[in-house]
Order: C-alpha cells, then structure tokens, then sequence
C-alpha cells in the first residue's frame, strides 16, 4: 500500500499592526488677563496665535467648563503650563492673585501692560511688554513681540522667574538651583530693573529744556537747598550738558555773593 506523505506546514505568525507612533502632548502657555469686553478679543486675535507662534498651545482659565471651581483650574493649569502670560492692565485683583500662585510654583513669567504704572516696582525686574493702542499696527508689534519673548524665556526659563522663588534646597525639585547661581540671579533682575527704571526715566525726560527753563530750574533746586549732584542728575535726564548746569551753578552762586557782600546804594 503506498504510503502518502505528509507534509507538514508551519503556521506563519500574523504580522501585528505597526504601533503608532506616541503623539507628544504640547507644552501649553496659561494666559492670566481679565475675562470680558475688549480682553476677550485680544486673547483670541492676539495672544492666541503668538503664543501659537511660538510652538506652544494657549489656554485660559475659561477654556475649561468643568463642575470644579475656577480656582482648582488656575490652580492646574498653572502647575501644568511651560510658562504663564500675564496682562496686568488696569491693575486686576484676579490677575494680581493668578500670577502669585503661578511665582509661587515658581513658573517663568512675561508680563504684558498697557501702562507701567499698572506693574508693581518689585515685578518690573521682569520681561515687561508694553503696548500702545494709539501707535498703528499695535496689535500686529504686541503679537511679535510675545512670540519673541516666549521663545526666548523657553531657551533660559531661570531668567523669566523672581530669584526670591527659586529654591536652593537639593531635596526640592521645582526650579532647585545653587546657592551661587541664585546669587547671579538675583544681581542680574536687580540690574534689569535698574536698566528699566533709567529707561524710563530718559522716556519721560525725552524733552529737552530750553536754557532759559534749565537756569530757572536750577535757581530754584538752589532755593531749595537741592545739592549739586542731585542738580546735575536731574538736568541731564532732560538733555542739558552737565558741563553747562554746573557752570550755571557756579556763576548764579558767584552772583548771589556778590549780592550779599554789595551794600545797596545810599547806604552807608
């Protein structure tokens, strides 16, 4: 009888599905402002696609509609975001609240204003952009330069964060620096904010005085018993050539002793 062979077959393996690539999850940007009116107009036209711009996605407290109360949002999106942006004009308590949780978590910041008044001195020593609604093009220059700030402060995020906020402590995760880099930080907001404040200072000196204006100033910073340094700092600032204010000085101090040691006439 013949015998039929049999042929055994290896059953081949299915092939698996290739696995899908992970989809990184983007780094977001909390925005701190007002809700309302014009705000809301800003966010969407302005800071929304800057921050886009940037390669991070904005979010805001009201993006989320969620049963829990508005300060457990902040409170997450602030703990989860890359860096936070906050508008500080007309001086907002809410705004003012959000971004102490967020230094608190010691979060880098860049603050946006319409008015510099509206920033508190000790917070000026960080990235403050300025707009002005009156200069055409406004919105298209404040959008630019949030995108710039923001790739800036993701390439030295330390530099974006109050030193006093920084922890120094090994055993603390968030933000733990040297005892020496924190030293450097702090010299360097400090000069920042005196750079800001000469700033200014020039701005709203920009004016230059005539000499007329300029002798009168300083007869009566004299009158006042101002020193002469003092006299001097304050000229220069509106563009008088300290050469010239203290030749002034001498030459009004000369005339006033000369007055005093000169009798009147008909006396005698």
């Amino acid at each position: 009888m013949a015998t039929k062979s049999k042929t055994t077959s290896k059953a081949t393996p299915a092939k698996s599905a290739p696995a899908k690539p992970a989809v990184a999850e983007v780094e977001t940007c909390f925005t701190i402002m007002p809700f309302g009116g014009w705000f809301d107009d800003y966010y969407e036209s302005i800071y929304c696609p800057a921050i886009e711009s940037a390669g991070l996605k904005p979010c805001r407290a009201d993006d989320l509609y969620r049963p829990s109360t508005i300060v457990t949002d902040i409170w997450s999106y602030t703990q989860t975001s890359k860096l936070v942006l906050a508008d500080l004009s007309g001086k907002n308590p809410n705004v003012f609240y959000e971004l102490g949780l967020a230094h608190a978590l010691a979060k880098p910041a860049i603050l946006v204003t319409e008015a510099i008044d509206d920033v508190p001195f000790d917070l000026r020593a960080l990235r403050v952009l300025e707009y002005n609604k009156n200069q055409p093009r406004w919105g298209e220059i404040l959008q630019e330069k949030i995108t710039n700030a923001i790739k800036e402060v993701l390439q030295a995020p330390l530099q974006a964060v109050l030193p006093a906020f920084l922890s120094v402590r090994h055993d603390v995760k968030p933000k733990a620096i040297s005892e020496q880099e924190k030293m450097l930080l702090e010299m360097r907001s400090e000069m920042d904010l005196l750079r800001r404040e000469v700033s200014r200072t020039r701005m709203l000196h920009s004016r230059s005085l005539e000499p007329s204006e300029a002798r009168e100033r300083i007869q009566r910073y004299l009158a006042d018993g101002m020193p002469v340094r003092i006299i001097v700092r304050r000229l220069s600032d509106y563009g008088v050539p300290t050469e010239w204010v203290e030749r002034a000085i001498e030459e009004m101090r000369a005339q006033k002793s000369l007055d005093i040691d000169t009798p009147p006439s008909g006396a005698t």
